[in-house]
């Protein structure tokens, strides 16, 4: 359905809405007029007259009956609206005659009160027809013409004048509902244009999020498929690393874990933007001293700085701040990151400047600056200023879009002030508190440590990737563990099913083969041993959905693809909680030559 078609039909709906107002007053005062004219008039004709204005309210009644609901369809609105117009034009017809049939000839005020009557009529019809035009002219004219005889035929000044009015009436009533009619129709059109563009952007919001989400689910699964033999390759070059190596050997490993660490980056920074969009991060804000956060980010990057020839300062403060510091310190890091990595000469500075209620945290560099036009672009992912050849020394693009993501979940806007050539800076502005008696203000500690000594842990691994399970087995083995591997949880009980001895830890991967999932296999093996066995989820999936699933499960998560000290230290936490961690050092000799015998996949 066009506009054209949409605008019939709406007029068609406004003048049904008014016929049973103007049917019920026009028959009203047409009884009205009889009944005062019946004093001076004939009563045959004033009856003929007032039953055909009867008959006329009856067949309008029912056509609006007819119609009251079918006006769906532009047909119908046509067929109504000419149906409108023939009542309209029987009814000026109708008025048209009683110049003749109710006012008499020699009575001047009867006459003028009859022209009165239809005229007041007519600007009845202006308000019923005034969606459709066509339907007030067909009132407007059948009357006027017999109305101006009528008058014109008594020959005398008074009645020439009335005669002369009554066009004079008609011409500007007619201008008038022309140019309302006109305005009616271009308020419609405007309303459905406006509706039109609605849907448009709709359909195209949709088109949108709907590419979107292919490329989030393209991106997850091309994500997930190639963690897999980097979280491989980082668990084997652990190994290898542990080797006595020559010195061209240890070089050579050494550049292969670089090639390692540049990809992790990559796979770390898409895993951050998934979580972000995924609404997995929830901010816990608390009250919190900003100088302890400034102290870790200078023993962080001051080497980096350093290493390139710049000078890093930071200027510590002593005001408390009220936010979530984990949060705070990821957007603080990726924005120094971000200075030092685009600073070629010069220095990078850390400070920050106490306003109104709040505390401005910005980083300042000598870089090569930002201009205008791309302040906002640099925000969006893979977006990088004189970068077209992606270069990796230059970063991956999305530590600014996930600064913005992270400062969009504190509600905390993200300040940038840069020109061609004079440096940028970058602020977050955090809300600031006053310290009281009897609040408590933390500051931001450093992660739990724990003994990296896994030598005896009996650990259980299940994933359906034979290189991994191979890659994780001789990683662990290195590290003096006792390990069992399986591809699926039934595999797993039956190789755990000649051991008499409870897992300290098991290492499950997520995604498994027929639709079965690592949550799954750890409560299986955690009911097989009827003991709460601290477990860790590793995955290599992305994708929003799948993250919020895993998050949901409560185990302690690790994302492929893994670096060995990421993987002890979870391993050393977990150990440390396993309620057999006391027995494993006496154990170990005892239960290895048995597990020799349930072997590794």
């Amino acid at each position: 359905m066009d506009i054209r078609q949409a605008i019939r039909i709406e007029q068609a709906r406004l003048i049904h809405r008014n016929i049973p107002t103007a049917v019920i007053g026009g028959f009203v005062v047409a009884g009205l007029t009889a009944a005062v004219f019946s004093q001076v008039m004939p009563l045959d004709g004033i009856a003929a007259w007032l039953v055909a204005a009867a008959l006329l309210s009856v067949y309008r009644f029912a056509a609006w009956w007819k119609y009251r609901a079918r006006l769906q369809t532009y047909e119908a609105a046509q067929r109504w609206l000419r149906e409108a117009m023939i009542g309209a034009a029987i009814s000026g017809v109708l008025w048209g005659a009683g110049f003749f049939v109710v006012a008499p000839a020699d009575l001047v005020d009867y006459q003028l009160l009859f022209v009165w009557a239809v005229v007041m009529m007519s600007v009845a019809a202006m308000f019923s027809f005034s969606a459709y035009y066509p339907c007030f002219l067909a009132f407007l004219i059948p009357w006027t013409v017999p109305g101006v005889i009528g008058m014109a035929k008594h020959m005398t000044v008074l009645h020439w004048g009335i005669a002369l009015g009554i066009p004079i009436f008609a011409t500007v009533a007619a201008r008038f509902m022309f140019t309302f009619s006109q305005v009616f129709i271009e308020t419609l059109k405007l309303r459905y244009e406006n509706v039109e563009l609605v849907d448009q952007l709709t359909q195209q919001k949709e088109a949108a999020e709907a590419a979107n989400l292919a490329k989030s689910r393209f991106l997850a699964v091309a994500s997930h498929d190639l963690r897999q033999p980097m979280h491989a390759l980082n668990l084997y070059v652990g190994s290898i690393s542990a080797l006595d190596l020559s010195e061209r050997a240890r070089a050579l490993l050494g550049n292969v874990r670089q090639c390692g660490e540049a990809m992790d980056k990559m796979f770390r920074a898409l895993l951050d933007v998934s979580r972000l969009d995924a609404g997995t991060v929830l901010a816990e804000t608390r009250a919190f001293y900003i100088a302890s956060l400034l102290e870790r980010l200078r023993v962080e990057f001051e080497p980096q700085a350093r290493a390139k020839g710049l000078q890093l300062r930071v200027v510590s403060c002593s005001a408390t701040v009220h936010s979530d510091p984990s949060l705070v310190e990821r957007i603080l890091r990726n924005l120094v990151a971000n200075a030092i990595t685009h600073t070629h000469q010069g220095k990078v500075l850390i400070g920050c400047r106490r306003m109104k209620g709040r505390l401005r945290v910005a980083v300042y560099d000598s870089g090569p600056g930002i201009p205008v036009e791309h302040q906002a672009a640099v925000f969006e992912e893979f977006y990088q200023v004189g970068n077209p050849e992606r270069d990796r020394s230059k970063g991956l693009g999305l530590g600014l879009a996930i600064c913005a993501r992270l400062a969009k979940l504190l509600a905390t806007p993200i300040t940038l002030q840069s020109l061609p050539g004079k440096g940028a800076m970058f602020a977050v502005d955090l809300p600031r508190v006053r310290k009281v008696d009897g609040e408590q203000v933390v500051a931001h500690a450093m992660p739990n440590t724990w003994r990296n000594d896994l030598s005896g842990t009996f650990i259980v691994v299940v994933d359906d990737e034979a290189t991994i399970l191979d890659a994780t087995r001789v990683l662990l083995e290195t590290w003096g563990c006792m390990v069992v591997t399986a591809t699926s949880g039934a595999e797993a009980i039956e190789r755990l099913g000649t051991s008499t001895r409870v897992p300290d830890v098991l290492v499950c991967d997520y995604r498994l083969r027929k639709h079965e999932d690592g949550i799954a296999v750890i409560d299986t093996l955690r009911a097989e041993f009827n003991e709460e066995i601290p477990a860790v989820l590793v995955t290599g999936d992305t994708g929003p959905e799948r993250i919020r699933e895993i998050e949901a499960s409560g185990l302690l998560v690790l994302h492929k693809p893994l670096r060995e000290e990421q993987l002890r230290a979870a391993l050393s936490r977990l150990a440390a909680r396993s309620p057999h961690s006391g027995e494993r050092q006496s154990e170990a000799a005892r239960n290895q030559n048995r597990l020799g015998a349930v072997g590794n996949v």
